[in-house]
């Protein structure tokens, strides 16, 4: 059996320091972006594993009004609440906002009164929030924060598309720089 000519030049051959050996800049532009991407979607493993497993509820930060704990574009887990217990001075809740219908609200429990209602307040907030909310508007107890993972659909629901645009934009340039070959395709010296 006889190689083709291509083959039998040595086209396989590992490439050499001075033939064809990736440029330093590649490498480092495939692990850069390689590794930011695998972090990435581990991120979105952790936030979405504990709702798909345990049937937590996860949303996505979209104020300042909890910072520094957690921050716009944060995706916040919370555990269903306990209908035995409610939660404790100082615990970050989820709970249908009594100012604003069909809205939710993250913010941590400044005082319990009397007949189970809570008194929230923003820790941005200069003051707690004027309106308890009821025990049966409480939708969750924070249990976990992923950072900075939820942004763009912060962004996007902001309407701020100049932002949209610039991460979509990185985005696209780290799957660029991570599916690029490490070789230059140019021919070999012979």
């Amino acid at each position: 059996m006889t190689l083709p000519s291509d083959l039998a030049i040595g086209v396989l051959r590992r490439p050499t320091a001075e033939g064809g050996a990736p440029h330093p800049m590649r490498v480092v532009a495939s692990v850069v972006s390689r590794t930011v991407l695998g972090s990435m979607a581990g991120l979105l493993v952790w936030a979405q594993l504990p709702v798909a497993v345990l049937g937590w509820t996860a949303g996505v930060v979209q104020s300042g009004s909890m910072r520094p704990a957690l921050a716009p574009g944060d995706v916040v887990l919370y555990q269903p609440p306990p209908r035995d217990r409610t939660p404790e001075v100082g615990h970050i809740v989820l709970t249908e906002d009594p100012t604003r219908p069909n809205r939710l609200l993250t913010h941590r429990v400044y005082h319990v009164l009397p007949n189970k209602s809570l008194i929230t307040k923003g820790d941005a907030n200069s003051a707690p929030d004027s309106t308890p909310v009821r025990p049966a508007a409480l939708q969750g107890v924070a249990r976990l924060r992923v950072p900075w993972i939820g942004l763009p659909v912060q962004l996007w629901r902001a309407r701020q598309p100049v932002p949209v645009a610039v991460v979509l934009l990185g985005l696209a340039t780290l799957l660029t720089f991570a599916v690029l070959p490490l070789h230059s395709r140019s021919p070999q010296k012979q």
